[in-house]
């Protein structure tokens, strides 16, 4: 159902704070807000969206309301279209998917973008978006356009990406509501939710290290599966042009692994994943050498910044962190260095005790977080092109 509706004046933001007559105050003119985040969301949507739906619909109860779009005009006309609204959504699939396969959460890093037919942004219209996802709502909004002078600021990104954001954080909520210092002990422990393991698997991992429960049972789960899919994987690296120069030596550490050498398998692995994030930084760097690890470490996550939002079961900013926080890990000359980093193994610091399958499988999760990034880029590449031609 579309309708046209005037309101009597132009929206400008929410307050995010309290101010006396006469003082400043700062607005959110942009955002995103899910009904899991509590109050923020009630008072957003108890605020713009209220007043727009009873301005459209005197008799609609908000419980009824399955999409609401509105987009606000510089005159203040509002095209509201109400719940008979056709919604199509990209995604970033983790695996092949054929026509007519049922797609499942295990199946998707994450929503890259959602449209919605017959109804488009203008740049110089503000807008307000509310969905629905199963329990949970969805609510986007933008006022910049309608703000006057320095603070005006039109529509210059991707409407339907920003959704998707929304939508994947409300998809996947029980892994994008960690907070910092749930990072931190993720991040303390060596491990990473990596893209190679599926979304349960993801959440279980996460709640062991959460609760300080052990993980070796998990490990080696995982290390199995990835040993008994050595095969298809080896040919997966083969076939990404920006790793396979470096094929014959991956291929010589993941014998050492099968057969429980990981000394040798990480001795061969590690310099070769700092290799390939060099070749990486240096392609979209070509006057630079790609000497500092701190650079190599922020790059790595661009192969998906750049194209799609960072609301994705890859965590390309995490990735970063982690490249940086513990592949480079630095060493300590007076202290314990009983882990694997790069900088350990090639500076000879390491105790003998860190060789372990955890240390080796990790190098190889991390290689393969690479591989996922590296070819997803070039897939959204060549879509560009092709979309360019």
């Amino acid at each position: 159902m579309k309708k046209t509706i005037q309101l009597d004046e132009m929206p400008a933001g929410y307050s995010l704070g309290a101010a006396k007559a006469g003082e400043s105050l700062q607005i959110q003119f942009r955002g995103i807000s899910l009904s899991s985040y509590g109050k923020d969301f009630i008072r957003k949507v108890e605020g713009y969206p209220q007043q727009i739906l009873n301005e459209a619909c005197e008799d609609f109860h908000p419980s009824q309301v399955k999409t609401l779009i509105a987009i606000i005009k510089s005159n203040l006309e509002v095209d509201v279209y109400l719940n008979e609204v056709e919604v199509f959504a990209q995604v970033v699939v983790s695996k092949a998917v054929q026509v007519g396969d049922p797609v499942r959460k295990n199946d998707i890093y994450h929503i890259d973008k959602v449209d919605f037919k017959d109804i488009s942004f203008p740049t110089d219209c503000s807008y307000v978006v509310l969905m629905n996802n199963g329990w949970d709502r969805i609510m986007c909004y933008d006022f910049g356009p309608a703000l006057q002078g320095e603070n005006n600021h039109p529509i210059d990104y991707d409407v339907g990406q920003l959704i998707g954001a929304a939508l994947s954080e409300s998809i996947f909520y029980d892994i994008f509501d960690l907070n910092e210092e749930e990072w931190k002990l993720i991040l303390a422990s060596s491990w990473f939710p990596f893209s190679f393991i599926d979304y349960d698997e993801q959440k279980t991992l996460l709640n062991h290290i959460k609760l300080g429960w052990d993980t070796t049972a998990i490990e080696e789960k995982i290390n199995s599966k990835f040993i008994e899919n050595r095969e298809a994987w080896l040919k997966e690296i083969q076939t990404n042009e920006k790793i396979s120069n470096h094929f014959s030596f991956i291929e010589k550490a993941l014998n050492y692994h099968s057969n429980n050498d990981y000394d040798g398998a990480i001795h061969v692995l590690y310099p070769r994943i700092e290799a390939i994030l060099r070749d990486d930084f240096i392609r979209a760097n070509p006057d630079k050498e790609g000497r500092r690890q701190e650079a190599l470490s922020d790059h790595v996550q661009k192969n998906i910044t750049n194209h799609t939002h960072s609301i994705s079961r890859l965590f390309p900013e995490k990735f970063s962190q982690f490249i940086l926080s513990n592949f480079f890990k630095d060493f300590d000359v007076h202290g314990d260095n009983s882990f694997i980093s790069r900088n350990t193994l090639s500076h000879g610091v390491v105790d003998s005790a860190a060789f372990t399958m955890k240390s080796s499988l990790i190098g190889f999760l991390i290689l393969d977080q690479i591989h996922r990034y590296t070819n997803i880029a070039t897939n959204f590449e060549i879509k560009d092109v092709q979309e360019y031609l």
